[in-house]
């Protein structure tokens, strides 16, 4: 979807942009945890894990009240397609 919504709009280093990088200290958020597990290291997990649970309720506000929206406003013509394209893609 952000691809779509990065060509249609011409917004590359807007929210898009943002929600990769908050993605992407998501899914190090995640190896953290699994590293603190792995060293049956509690306290650290509990830290990462609250960090991580902080930061998805900012993230999860910023997508429902910013992203959506104005995909919905820019990308509704072609929500069909995008949710087939979307429905596609395969998560390792």
């Amino acid at each position: 979807m952000f691809a779509e919504f990065e060509a249609k709009t011409g917004m590359t280093q807007g929210p898009t942009a943002m929600m990769r990088h908050e993605h992407e200290q998501m899914r190090n958020l995640m190896r953290q945890l699994l590293d603190a597990l792995e060293a049956g290291d509690k306290d650290k997990f509990m830290g990462t894990s609250e960090t991580l649970m902080i930061l998805l309720q900012q993230h999860n506000m910023k997508e429902e009240q910013m992203l959506y929206p104005m995909a919905q406003q820019h990308l509704s013509a072609e929500a069909p397609r995008i949710i087939d394209m979307m429905q596609s893609i395969v998560v390792e």
